[in-house]
């Protein structure tokens, strides 16, 4: 045992509670959508929603393995598990308040902006991969301009397809779609958000599948206890789309997230799916619409700001506790 295993322990144990947080927060959504649509009863869409998490993470999580776990380097461990224990612990003190909130939030932003902060005052005690840095936030950008104009596509395509078949059979096709698109979304949020979580978990105890499998079932946990109101304010304030828009742009966004896993990037799902939303939300922009974009919107902007700040304030403190 050597003086970094308070270290990896704090890493991993902070990154199963993030993993609670984050499996609540991201999953909001498709939950929401997969509720306020009645394609599936309440505690069918959690229990569902939350085994499809699960399931991302221990089956397809492993291309997110370097994300954070390259991100940080240094010829010294013990700064690498450092920074990497201030970024989880201030990704969830955000994730905590944003979730009180009801605001669905990106952990990619918060991880990466907050990896950056650090460097800029770490007195080159650890590097960053800037490549990686910087084709993860042009991803931010990308994914959920490409939602906008795919769930537009998509939505086109199936409403041409619907009007060759009678109501009954129109609505069995959209909440099958539904259902479809909200559970492959639960598996991507598994694989790429608490994938972020496991390469962080990772850097502590290197054993991926004992880390996936923890952090898959505390995120199937988050599901269950903390995921009602941010499924609230996206499925019943925002997703006013109906069957035909919700399944466009849940499709959208599993279509592009599933992408951006297999290539290995962590994107914002919450964005990726919501620009979806958010494109096919402007044909009918009501006032309550708009707010809720605004809300949404500040969340964005707020959490890397806030995640940066605690992460700064964190790592003083650690770095005075150790001696460092």
């Amino acid at each position: 045992m050597n003086g970094l295993f308070p270290l990896d322990i704090g890493i991993f144990v902070v990154g199963a509670v993030a993993s609670f947080l984050v499996g609540a927060n991201n999953t909001a959504t498709s939950l929401g959508i997969l509720v306020s649509t009645r394609a599936l009863t309440p505690k069918k869409s959690f229990l569902y929603t939350a085994l499809f998490s699960f399931l991302g993470t221990v089956i397809n999580s492993k291309s997110l393995e370097g994300s954070v776990k390259n991100l940080i380097q240094s010829d010294y461990k013990i700064y690498v598990s450092l920074a990497v224990l201030t970024i989880v612990s201030a990704s969830s003190v955000a994730f905590y308040l944003l979730n009180k909130s009801g605001i669905p939030s990106s952990l990619s932003q918060m991880v990466y902006i907050s990896a950056a902060s650090l460097f800029l005052v770490s007195q080159n005690e650890f590097s960053i991969d800037w490549v990686k840095f910087y084709v993860t936030a042009i991803s931010w950008i990308v994914s959920p301009l490409s939602a906008i104009a795919l769930s537009l596509i998509i939505f086109r395509s199936l409403k041409y397809i619907s009007t060759t078949n009678s109501l009954v059979i129109q609505m069995r096709f959209y909440r099958t779609f539904i259902l479809i698109a909200s559970l492959i979304n639960a598996y991507v949020v598994g694989a790429n958000a608490i994938g972020v979580l496991v390469s962080v978990g990772l850097v502590g105890i290197n054993d991926y599948y004992l880390v996936a499998t923890v952090y898959g079932i505390s995120s199937a946990i988050g599901i269950y206890v903390s995921s009602l109101k941010p499924s609230i304010v996206v499925g019943f304030r925002i997703a006013k789309l109906g069957y035909l828009g919700a399944s466009s742009a849940l499709i959208s966004g599993g279509i592009l997230s599933e992408v951006f896993t297999l290539l290995g990037i962590p994107i914002s799902i919450t964005q990726t799916i919501l620009g979806g939303v958010i494109g096919l939300s402007l044909r009918n922009l009501s006032r309550d619409v708009v707010k809720q974009l605004i809300q949404v919107t500040k969340g964005w902007l707020t959490s890397p700001v806030i995640s940066a700040v605690a992460s700064l304030a964190i790592y003083g403190v650690l770095k005075s506790l150790l001696g460092l």
